[in-house]
């Protein structure tokens, strides 16, 4: 009794002992009866629970280390005791276990498969904020065992990678359920943040995807699409439902379009012009124009509305270049030229004279427009544009009259519209130099006026050009620049430059760059916005390190945490993907998308109940 007591990390009261010693209630407070007059002077007894303790710390201390030969048989009753109140047929459960079981745990390295219990939603239960928090303390020791691991293994093993997902899960819900408060009210909303949840759920299986090969791929679209089928005529974007219909095929592909264009119709949000473009690309032809011809509607025809940024689908442009047709000249020709990149080339070469046709003075009233004509401009448009430099971008202008052979003019315009920085020069010609053959590269101008720069200007410009840097100053000299910016301020452009190099460098030392984004990342405190481009160097990491990364990331970098974001978002599964493919391959990646399937039960029960209230 003693001993155990020794190791507690508060005082025991008698149903405490009944678990540690496996015995009923009676039994133990029996047993305690007994010993208590020969441990008088040792022990208090009281308190509202007649709660056990040593008289003094200093006697605890003697008699932990008196008794430590019997260590692990008393941790193992300890262990014993922690199984059986964790395990989800468990009917009662002591305060003191439900305090400091996960502390027990940590401190004495058990297995991670011993703590995962702490990740189920019979644990995580939202009866008060004290209750959550407590759970959150509880998976914030399985996370940092989890840590441990992955640093002794060096490696993300399946194992790790289920456990991972699962105890994010656990926190995410965790987090979602403390915004809810649903202790507080009866009312409270979890059918939605339920239904975001399944859908970036969806969303970080289409993700996972595409990091296997395309026998065991099936098998994980499969599990997107059954959430989709499942509740996504529910869901409040359509933009998810387009992105899982894009990854199926035939009629499931129209059936889950149809869905999102359900959801686009009923919203009242900006993006549903958009919406309603993207889902016309996964339509047959002729209700694809139908609804492209409702977009056109939906926006009054504004073209930003309908097409934002690049990334347009060639059937959505087809549809809308079609529906198009009857807007107004200024307005048609501006939807044109946001369509250009994905039209077909016989559409597009129609296009670029429907354009040269209804040009006129500062039709284009964006860079965004401007920048999407100047690759298909003929040379009579060339130089209409010319004069309207204030709206054309510089570089997209530069990189058309260099594709025409025109390179003194491109570099004269370059610079001429740089002005006397020495920052502005050098990204002028850097834009420049990525457009032009070797031997006909401003190199001896661009290296003395990056030489004019500070460590961290020099650094930014090797961020935003990359492939240029490496081939004008050298792989070498590309990637000590960057390593030379040491300043505090320029941690969070230093790790993109670095990450972005791992793409750009020979093969032989992209390693070695994302080597150093990975730990400049980590040395600068883990700064989350550059962890998109960190992501995109993954396939140059190191199993260890892109491991560690994900360990330290997922959802615990999240700028909004909650059960969605755990799988969509910032610091998500789906953003983290590529690096949980390199930190243990395809094995890992399938364990992960298993852990997203079963997630659906978090919040479940509770989202069913309000539903049918």
């Amino acid at each position: 009794m003693l001993s155990l007591l020794a190791r507690a990390l508060s005082p025991l009261d008698p149903e405490d002992f009944a678990e540690l010693w496996d015995i009923d209630n009676h039994a133990a407070r029996g047993r305690l009866l007994v010993c208590a007059p020969f441990f008088d002077r040792l022990l208090r007894w009281g308190g509202p629970a007649h709660a056990v303790s040593f008289q003094h710390e200093a006697l605890r201390v003697a008699w932990a280390q008196r008794s430590a030969g019997r260590g692990e048989a008393i941790d193992a009753r300890y262990r014993g005791a922690i199984a059986r109140c964790t395990a989800e047929s468990s009917r009662r459960l002591p305060a003191y276990f439900r305090r400091y079981a996960s502390a027990h745990l940590a401190l004495g390295g058990a297995p991670v498969a011993s703590m995962l219990a702490f990740a189920e939603p019979s644990w995580v239960r939202p009866v008060s904020a004290e209750a959550l928090a407590r759970a959150l303390i509880d998976l914030r020791r399985l996370r940092d065992r989890l840590k441990e691991e992955v640093e002794r293994c060096r490696s993300l093993t399946p194992d790790l990678a289920a456990a991972l997902v699962r105890c994010a899960a656990a926190q995410g819900a965790a987090a979602t359920l403390g915004d809810a408060e649903p202790w507080a009210s009866p009312d409270a909303d979890l059918v939605t943040p339920r239904l975001d949840a399944d859908a970036a759920r969806a969303l970080s299986l289409v993700a996972l995807a595409a990091e296997v090969s395309p026998s065991p791929r099936a098998g994980v679209l499969e599990k997107a699409f059954e959430i989709a089928d499942r509740t996504g005529a529910r869901w409040s974007s359509p933009s998810a439902l387009i992105a899982v219909a894009e990854a199926a095929e035939g009629e499931r592909r129209t059936r889950i379009a149809r869905a999102a264009l359900d959801v686009a119709r009923r919203s009242d949000g900006g993006d549903a012009p958009r919406e309603l473009v993207a889902a016309a690309g996964l339509l047959p032809e002729e209700e694809a124009q139908e609804v492209a011809a409702e977009a056109i509607a939906r926006a009054g025809g504004a073209p930003p509305a309908l097409v934002p940024g690049p990334g347009v689908s060639e059937a959505s442009a087809v549809a809308l270049e079609r529906a198009s047709r009857s807007l107004p000249a200024p307005q048609r020709i501006r939807v044109l030229a946001r369509l250009l990149a994905g039209l077909p080339a016989a559409a597009r070469a129609r296009a670029v004279q429907e354009i040269e046709r209804s040009w006129a003075p500062w039709c284009f009233e964006n860079e965004a427009e401007a920048a999407a004509v100047a690759p298909y401009l003929t040379e009579p448009l060339l130089e209409r544009a010319l004069e309207e430099v204030p709206v054309w971008p510089v570089h997209a202008l530069g990189a058309r009259l260099v594709a025409l052979g025109r390179e003194d003019e491109a570099r004269a315009l370059a610079l001429r519209w740089a002005g006397s920085s020495a920052g502005y020069q050098a990204d002028a010609l850097l834009r420049l130099g990525e457009r032009l053959p070797p031997g006909r590269r401003p190199e001896k101008e661009i290296k003395a006026l990056i030489e004019e720069l500070a460590p961290e200007e020099r650094c930014d410009s090797i961020k935003e050009h990359p492939s240029a840097s490496v081939a004008i100053l050298g792989a070498e000299a590309a990637l000590r620049t960057v390593e030379d910016c040491n300043e505090l301020s320029g941690s969070y452009v230093r790790i993109v430059a670095l990450a972005r190099l791992a793409r750009a460098l020979p093969e032989a030392m992209r390693a070695e760059a994302a080597r150093r984004a990975v730990l400049a990342f980590e040395a600068g405190g883990a700064d989350a916005d550059a962890l998109g481009d960190l992501c995109d160097a993954a396939p140059w990491m190191s199993p260890a390190d892109a491991a560690r990364l994900l360990s330290t990331c997922l959802f615990d970098a999240s700028g909004s945490p909650s059960l969605a974001g755990v799988f969509q978002g910032w610091a998500s599964l789906a953003q983290l993907a590529g690096v949980l493919r390199r930190a243990g391959g395809e094995e890992a990646v399938l364990a992960a998308s298993d852990e997203v399937a079963i997630a659906g039960r978090w919040l479940h029960k509770m989202a069913i109940s309000q539903r049918d209230q």
